[in-house]
């Protein structure tokens, strides 16, 4: 930000914060920001932004503005791809820059990888690393056979709680076609958390009614990520929701809300 600058933006906003997430996990995350002093203004459009020293003014669509010292601006990522000249050796990128490549991370030239953000994949430190064990395994220790499409999707906004998501969300569940079951939890039934003073938040999962297999589940509460990660090892060994209902946790443990979660299954 310059002193005296006035730059003109056209940037849209949407309807709530969390876009990967479903509605009711956004709406509750934004609910524990504001509790925490945040202002969040949604579906607005910023129109021009003025500055000088510790002096910002963000104007929106409508006349409204918001006043600070600072501003932080997010604007996403590209890849930096054209100064590779991927053209001079054939390799394909999408519209964006991306560089394609199949469920084994070859490109359109043979002998040609891509690994990490480069390739589009999810931009996560954890799925660039996985990314490098596919080509481990399938081009030097010849266990091969790794895939990308075998991986989980899992993330972490470290936050306060924490929001750990493993699999799909009821959204993509509903779409998939499969018939479910819901359960949604509040974090005031954890008996560690009500005893710490840490109650925010809730934890949701997805389970297949036939099956009763877990499809998803995502965690905003204390340690959210590390319980997301239990839940994830549950999914790997294909265990139904009922181990976990059944398993023995130590108390008082946050672990004990993957007990009495599944009670609140949608019946």
């Amino acid at each position: 930000m310059y002193a005296g600058k006035v730059f003109p933006l056209q940037e849209s906003r949407g309807k709530h914060l969390l876009d990967r997430e479903d509605v009711d996990i956004s709406v509750a995350v934004e609910a524990i920001l504001r509790e925490d002093g945040l202002t969040i203004e949604t579906e607005v459009k910023v129109v021009r932004v003025e500055g000088k020293a510790c002096a910002v003014t963000v104007h929106l669509e409508g006349g409204k503005s918001l006043s600070g010292s600072h501003l932080f601006v997010a604007v996403g990522r590209s890849p930096n791809t054209k100064e590779l000249h991927l053209d001079a050796a054939g390799v394909e990128t999408d519209e964006h820059g991306y560089v394609k490549v199949d469920e084994e991370l070859r490109t359109n030239v043979p002998g040609i990888y891509a690994v990490g953000d480069v390739n589009g994949g999810p931009a996560f430190t954890h799925v660039s690393f996985d990314d490098y064990r596919i080509l481990r395994d399938n081009l030097i220790t010849g266990k091969g056979g790794r895939k990308t499409t075998d991986r989980m999707t899992v993330y972490v906004v470290y936050m306060d709680p924490q929001l750990g998501r493993v699999g799909m969300t009821e959204a993509e569940a509903r779409q998939s076609g499969r018939r479910i079951k819901v359960a949604r939890m509040q974090v005031t039934s954890i008996a560690r958390a009500t005893e710490t003073g840490e109650s925010r938040g809730l934890l949701k999962a997805v389970v297949d009614a036939e099956t009763e297999q877990i499809l998803g589940a995502v965690i905003l509460a204390p340690e959210g990520g590390e319980l997301m990660s239990m839940v994830e090892l549950a999914m790997m060994g294909n265990l139904r929701y009922s181990a976990l209902e059944d398993a023995v946790f130590a108390h008082p443990a946050y672990a004990e809300s993957l007990n009495t979660l599944w009670g609140h299954l949608e019946k």
